[in-house]
């Protein structure tokens, strides 16, 4: 599959604190930034569980590992869904919902999710890139491109990111062509090559964000 590197989700604060009054109400943004939390710390626990699975020698154990963390990603994907449920306007949970949805194999669903999020807060660019790794999985090449050019300009560090996606959807595509044309592939891998050649001759910015590698 697509392997990704995906920023961390930030954990939001909850805003001024109830009045005595309404202690026992909890206001539905307050639910959803609780929900979107929770999300937030089963995927850094499941990042961890993912890099323990990589370099587990015994088959069995990685495989409790994988087991584990697919039933851990749905329980997040539930966690971001009860937080945009809660909150519609919270962009950050409907893009988190789609890196999820996306790692459960739902590209169309992801994407929906994704464009929710850009179209509360068009410009943020852990959806771009989030939703360029759904539209690889969609062989949608078109807009990869686009999404690519779009963080290039404005986030390099994502655009660094997605290009590392790019190179790996590449070589797997080429054990498995997944129903994509040849000469699309090659045209496609031709013009991954020149984006790279082109990065190496511009300097990046480090960031200071901490990426996820799964």
């Amino acid at each position: 599959g697509i392997m990704c590197v995906c920023l961390t989700p930030v954990l939001l604060g909850c805003g001024p604190r109830s009045t005595p009054a309404q202690a026992n109400q909890v206001s539905p943004h307050a639910g959803a930034v609780d929900a979107y939390n929770n999300g937030a710390r089963r995927l850094e626990k499941l990042a961890k569980l993912h890099d323990e699975m990589k370099t587990e020698a015994v088959p069995q154990k990685a495989a409790g590992h994988q087991q584990k963390i697919s039933k851990g990603i749905e329980n997040a994907a539930g966690d971001f869904e009860r937080a945009t449920h809660n909150d519609p306007n919270l962009y950050q949970a409907y893009s988190e919902l789609g890196f999820t949805l996306r790692k459960l194999g739902k590209y169309k669903e992801s994407l929906d999710a994704y464009n929710q999020a850009l179209d509360l807060q068009p410009g943020f660019s852990p959806a771009i890139e989030y939703r360029a790794e759904a539209m690889l999985g969609l062989n949608q090449l078109d807009e990869v491109k686009t999404a690519y050019t779009t963080l290039f300009a404005g986030d390099r560090p994502k655009a660094d990111a997605l290009m590392a996606s790019m190179k790996s959807w590449i070589a797997d595509r080429r054990a498995n062509a997944g129903g994509l044309d040849a000469q699309k592939l090659d045209e496609f891998a031709k013009w991954v090559d020149q984006r790279e050649t082109i990065a190496g001759q511009t300097s990046s910015v480090a960031s200071a964000s901490t990426f996820r590698s799964w």
